[in-house]
């Protein structure tokens, strides 16, 4: 490495002013601008320069725009930390490679300020990381969530004036748009992303036991991904020799490696899903220390009637994970027993039988539906399970569903209209309609009579009340695509993502027969879903249609209206919810 020595001028042009004061908030916070040749810094600091340096608690940004990496740390003395991260004997990244550093200090800061501002950093950049292509040289910290006096100070008139100004000047983002970035996955299941004490507890029993097996249930909005990513992060980090699989749905695959690329851990984990694996792995005669399974509800058994593509790995009376027990040590299924929504898909009952002998742990908070006044997003959860009988426990507050966040409407054009406001009212949210399988997907590429035809010229799948709708045209990213505004999700394009505003429609495949809501097989038309006749009950393929509408009904943050087909199944929602 060398450093290249500018003319006196030039050079006290850009260094001599290394003060540089935020004109709009000028008592908010202000930075100072280090240049750097191999760990040295070049500046010629005054009295005060140094005294903020070694004695105040600052945010700092360590980054070379040529090689694109950058580091984001806090501390209470930028100078001995910056000789600490010099003598480190195995760093992860050589800090002599970094030619600039941003520090940023202020009145406001503390422990926790700096902290805070050092995890809206981290999660923020790295929802642009595929596009600024940045690698940060950070590992893994496990922040615990934390609240404090000036937390929205610290938001508002710090993080967002610094992003939008200085940040923006010197490179290091592109997005202006905050909102944009926090709706991206990248920034959603971010490993940066601040713990509960409950996922922070949780990775720590698994640090403290790798080759064991776990099964940590949790409902939907829970956390799980974050945790997921977290821990693959933590266990990554901490233990560099060690062999990690990481499993998740084939939709997210490209994401959750845009993820580990930004934090230069792709060549350390493999990111697959279950099927690919199991079968690359039996392939190769290679075995993993730790597996992590997200979403393990979706794992699959052997279902003669499934996708050639869902069970080539799989002989009869084969479970995943069964197989996934036979190629590692320590296996982690992150798990919801109300989101298995294909017969394929391995029972509760067996999942439970499965993993008899594995330490049990659990999630409970709510991250992504907020309560408000004496209810909570937990109380929502379990008045949605009891209203559709998956579950008799009643103990809920029933006063969340009379509250604005949720609504049952009369018409399919309400439900339409509630998503379509919401979105011009609000257009930095995510709204959109949702529904179960209950119409035939006649506007598919796949279908002979679509050859040819251009997405306007496909035919609709939904035509109510004069509204003309089509099924999801993709399930990769679906609710990011232009079209999908203007589009019905299905259970298979939505799963795994969140919305603002969600229009759910609950179809007429179920119905209610003797106090008992039930399938109606003939009006449930996923190919893929439909059992075997002999080899399934009604009762089960009502499990899996209830727990589709469980997850379509849990996936709004902010809202959710609800139209029911079947008067009979919302006159009994109705009853058991107290409306």
């Amino acid at each position: 490495m060398f450093c290249v020595i500018l003319n006196s001028s030039l050079f006290n042009k850009k260094i001599i002013y290394n003060i540089k004061l935020v004109e709009i908030n000028m008592s908010y916070y202000r930075t100072i601008k280090l240049k750097l040749c191999e760990g040295k810094i070049l500046n010629d600091l005054t009295k005060i320069d140094d005294d903020i340096l070694i004695n105040n608690p600052v945010t700092y940004i360590y980054f070379n725009l040529r090689s694109k990496i950058i580091y984001i740390g806090e501390t209470s003395s930028f100078k001995n930390r910056h000789k600490e991260h010099l003598a480190e004997k195995k760093p992860k990244i050589n800090y002599q490679l970094f030619t600039d550093c941003l520090v940023i200090y202020s009145k406001l800061f503390h422990k926790s300020a700096i902290l805070y501002l050092e995890s809206l950093l981290l999660n923020y950049m790295i929802a642009e990381a595929d596009k600024t292509k940045f690698v940060f040289a950070n590992g893994n910290n496990g922040q615990t969530k934390i609240n404090y006096e000036n937390k929205e100070e610290i938001l508002t008139n710090v993080f967002y004036e610094l992003w939008t100004h200085e940040l923006s000047d010197l490179g290091l983002v592109n997005n202006q748009n905050l909102n944009e970035l926090r709706e991206s996955l990248l920034f959603k299941y971010s490993p940066f992303k601040q713990l509960s004490l409950e996922q922070k507890e949780i990775i720590g029993e698994i640090e403290r036991n790798l080759f064991a097996k776990f099964l940590v249930e949790a409902p939907a909005g829970s956390g799980k991904s974050v945790l997921f990513t977290s821990l693959a992060f933590s266990l990554a980090d901490k233990y560099p020799d060690l062999k990690i699989g990481v499993v998740t749905t084939g939709n997210l695959i490209r994401q959750f490696n845009l993820i580990f690329k930004s934090i230069n851990l792709s060549s350390r984990l493999t990111v697959k899903t279950g099927s690919q694996l199991i079968t690359d792995a039996k392939k190769k005669h290679e075995n993993f220390d730790i597996i992590i399974v997200d979403e393990a509800h979706k794992l699959k058994k052997y279902y003669k009637k499934g996708h050639p593509n869902a069970r080539r790995h799989l002989n009869k009376d084969d479970e995943e994970i069964t197989l996934l027990e036979e190629i590692t040590k320590g296996l982690v299924l992150l798990y919801d027993p109300y989101q298995g929504i294909k017969p394929q898909n391995i029972s509760p009952s067996e999942v439970r039988r499965l993993t008899n002998n594995y330490q049990k742990l659990s999630m409970s908070q709510q991250f992504r539906i907020g309560g408000k006044g004496s209810f909570s997003g937990e109380d929502y959860l379990k008045g949605i399970l009891y209203g559709l009988q998956l579950s008799e426990e009643r103990d809920f507050n029933q006063e969340v569903f009379k509250d604005e966040y949720f609504g049952i409407v009369n018409s399919f054009k309400e439900v339409i209209d509630y998503v379509d406001v919401r979105s011009h009212a609000y257009p930095e949210t995510t709204n959109r309609v949702i529904a179960g399988y209950c119409r035939e997907w006649i506007s598919s590429t796949s279908k002979k009579f679509n050859k040819g035809k251009t997405l306007e010229e496909l035919p609709y799948d939904w035509e109510i009340d004069g509204i003309k709708r089509r099924w999801n045209s993709t399930y990769e990213d679906w609710v990011k695509k232009p079209n999908s505004e203007r589009e019905i999700g299905s259970i298979h394009a939505i799963q795994g993502y969140d919305l603002n505003y969600s229009g759910v429609i609950i179809g007429n495949d179920i119905t209610v027969k003797h106090g008992k809501i039930v399938a109606v097989p003939e009006n449930y038309k996923d190919i893929g879903g439909t059992p075997l006749k002999k080899e399934f009950s009604l009762s089960e393929l009502t499990e899996y249609i209830l727990n589709i509408y469980y997850v379509l009904l849990s996936r709004g943050i902010d809202g959710c209206r609800v139209y029911f087909e079947d008067k009979k199944v919302e006159k009994l929602f109705r009853e058991r919810l107290g409306l």
